[in-house]
């Protein structure tokens, strides 16, 4: 599962998110673990970023046997792990994708159950709570969800969390 997210907005940004998820399926299809896929991806950005925009990446990779995530994060958003009424955060810190050659590629390991939620996230549904610390608030809302629901989710978290319609530049 991967969530990428333009800088800035609009038709560019969009392209620019496409094209990183699009080259990070080809390499892994092809053989490469994600961590080299990532690697290998980034230097493409790079030379080809002749437009200075840049993108995050938030890669999850499931071991559905063992219930091990490796979560891979550059320049990404939190991501938030509900395991019944506990709210996990996953952060990682880093620049994002097409800044420069040879950047390494933050993991970070955890175990999920059996009914876990993993909620990716990009900066705009943080940004758009408009609060000191949108992480734990976030874990509020996640906290109160009530539903197991995984195509239900969004609409419940949006419904929380937005009083009022707003254009957002999020994704979850």
């Amino acid at each position: 599962m991967a969530v990428s997210d333009g800088m800035g907005s609009g038709y560019a940004a969009c392209k620019e998110s496409e094209m990183v998820i699009d080259l990070i399926e080809k390499f892994m299809e092809a053989g490469f673990l994600p961590d080299t896929a990532l690697r290998m991806m980034n230097s493409a950005m790079v030379t080809h970023g002749e437009h200075n925009l840049f993108s995050t990446v938030d890669l999850m990779r499931l071991d559905l046997d063992s219930g091990e995530a490796a979560f891979y994060k550059i320049g990404a958003a939190t991501t938030f792990i509900r395991h019944g009424r506990e709210v996990r955060m996953v952060t990682q810190k880093s620049m994002p994708v097409g800044v420069f050659v040879g950047q390494q590629v933050p993991k970070v390991t955890e175990q999920l159950a059996d009914g876990d939620f993993v909620i990716m996230v990009t900066d705009g549904v943080l940004e758009h709570l408009h609060v000191r610390d949108a992480g734990e608030t976030i874990c509020e809302v996640i906290r109160g969800i009530d539903t197991n629901n995984a195509a239900e989710f969004p609409d419940w978290y949006w419904n929380r969390c937005c009083s009022i319609p707003v254009a957002v530049s999020g994704t979850i």
